[in-house]
């Protein structure tokens, strides 16, 4: 079953992982990877990965690489996801 998100809610998450930016940095520099160089290895643009970071868009591709890297779920704030800990 999926989940459909309101615009807002959808805009709530952004601001939410936008908190934790600086933790799905650290996430990132433990891999020693950086905005440019994830977006060529996900083939995006680094304008993706930062918007992703910023909390103002939600690629899959982006998330998933964050979440295999080890970043927390309460950090990546995935629509995906939402709610889905409280079921």
């Amino acid at each position: 079953m999926q989940v459909t998100l309101t615009r807002a809610e959808l805009v709530a998450l952004g601001a939410e992982r936008c908190k934790w930016r600086r933790r799905l940095q650290e996430v990132m520099d433990a891999k020693g990877i950086n905005c440019n160089q994830l977006a060529r290895i996900l083939g995006v643009s680094h304008n993706t990965v930062y918007r992703v970071m910023s909390g103002t868009l939600h690629t899959p591709c982006v998330l998933d690489w964050l979440r295999e890297a080890g970043a927390k779920e309460k950090y990546l704030c995935d629509p995906r996801t939402h709610g889905k800990e409280a079921a």
